[in-house]
């Protein structure tokens, strides 16, 4: 179900005329827009499917007490909505995956197991998503975003720039 656009009305020699607007005081407007809104889009792309503007949205919403606590409660709803569907995927990916152990993960990085556990041990590298027993597991992509985002060796400030004058 495409939602309502403002749409062009033929004149009456054929000539597309200005399009019609389309008002959030009514109703039925609002109750759409507020539907698009629960369906997770975000306020601009929602007035744009409505053929509205952003600022009207807005303006409406200082107008009307009614309609801003109806939007407020309605983007806290597709929010948490959106957060469940995202948690949800998440789950499907990671029960799909596999864990990694030190050692895969010393495979994948190049790191030595001992460096990793010394990391885990004192808090530079990501908690364990799970264990098994006393060994911790974690999932790829914690692992995989951990070493894209650390940061490398460092810059040794008591060495001395070692160029010849």
């Amino acid at each position: 179900m495409t939602p309502e656009r403002a749409t062009e009305t033929p004149a009456a020699d054929g000539a597309p005329q200005r399009p019609q607007r389309v008002s959030l005081t009514d109703p039925k407007t609002q109750k759409r827009f507020l539907a698009l809104i629960r369906k997770g889009q975000s306020i601009g792309d929602a007035a744009a499917a409505m053929g509205v503007s952003r600022p009207a949205v807005y303006d409406q919403r200082k107008k009307d007490p009614e309609f801003a606590a109806a939007l407020k409660a309605t983007a806290e709803e597709a929010k948490e909505t959106r957060k469940v569907v995202r948690e949800a995927k998440r789950s499907a990916e990671r029960a799909s995956s596999p864990m990694w152990n030190y050692k895969r993960i010393a495979e994948e990085t190049g790191l030595n197991v001992d460096t990793l556990r010394f990391y885990n041990k004192f808090g530079h590298m990501p908690a364990p998503d799970e264990s098994s027993g006393t060994s911790p597991l974690w999932f790829p992509e914690t692992i995989t975003n951990w070493m894209a985002n650390r940061p490398g060796r460092g810059f040794r400030s008591d060495l001395k720039d070692h160029k010849d004058s």
